[in-house]
């Protein structure tokens, strides 16, 4: 399932569900919300009284370029269209949608791109499913062979993992990352061992890498990793103690949604 808006980071949510389904074989279906206001403030009352008809014209022309798009994938697709009033009423008409989807697909959020804050943060924590994210300017022309799995011990990074399995079947290499303090302890040392035993029962060839850096460098650490190992998809959990804290500015999560070299599979 993808978010569709007929602007520019169309390209990159369309690249990434196309390899999606050709891996599996599997069925696109993309989310139109066209936001037709209530009323038009400020204006006169002929104003606002055309306000929702003109709004829907336009949501109709965009469905129609969205549809011609989703037919020249060659791949099997349906388009859903909803009339909303604002962003709020794109959360509560996603969420149970998206419970029904084997993923999501959507833009790594940034300056740059215009994903909805309020819409990613509700379908991390209230889907009960992964999100796979990518940045505004993917191309979809990197097998994803190469699976870095970021593992803390934590209910979230056993969540992602789970979801993350039928990448994880098709993946040539897998590696499983902790990252520890300088000083490791004789927890730390077996941290993971049973993540990686997990997957080989899975018959997923996993093995381990443990990076060194502290818990504020944590989201660093992943990165330059990532870039080191050459991996095309890191699959993580959200970090943090709370919902609120996770996406915090400076926290793990939200550092590594802004600034990952690659593509993201995150679940809560």
């Amino acid at each position: 399932m993808v978010q569709l808006d007929g602007g520019s980071g169309d390209d990159a949510r369309l690249a990434a569900a196309t390899q999606i389904s050709e891996i599996f074989q599997s069925h696109i279906t993309g989310l139109f919300f066209n936001v037709v206001p209530d009323e038009f403030n400020g204006a006169n009352v002929n104003q606002a009284a055309q306000a929702p008809d003109a709004a829907r014209r336009a949501g109709d022309a965009v469905e129609t370029m969205l549809l011609q798009r989703l037919t020249q994938l060659q791949q099997p697709t349906n388009l859903r269209r909803f009339d909303v009033a604002g962003v709020l009423d794109i959360s509560v008409t996603a969420l149970p949608l998206v419970r029904t989807a084997d993923t999501f697909v959507a833009l790594r959020p940034n300056d740059r791109s215009n994903e909805p804050e309020d819409l990613f943060e509700n379908l991390l924590f209230g889907t009960g499913r992964h999100l796979f994210l990518v940045p505004d300017d993917w191309k979809g022309f990197t097998p994803l062979d190469n699976i870095v799995v970021a593992w803390n011990g934590s209910r979230e990074s056993a969540r992602a993992l789970a979801e993350s399995l039928p990448f994880l079947h098709q993946a040539s290499k897998v590696g499983v990352l902790v990252v520890e303090g300088e000083h490791q302890t004789k927890t730390d040392a077996l941290k993971a061992n049973d993540a990686v035993l997990h997957l080989r029962h899975h018959g997923i060839n996993a093995i381990k890498y443990r990076a060194v850096g502290e818990e504020d460098e944590t989201a660093d650490v992943l990165i330059a990793e990532c870039r080191s190992l050459g991996a095309d998809l890191l699959e993580m959990g959200s970090y943090g103690h709370s919902q609120l804290h996770d996406l915090l500015p400076g926290s793990t999560t939200s550092r590594i949604l802004h600034r990952s070299p690659v593509p993201l599979l995150i679940a809560h």
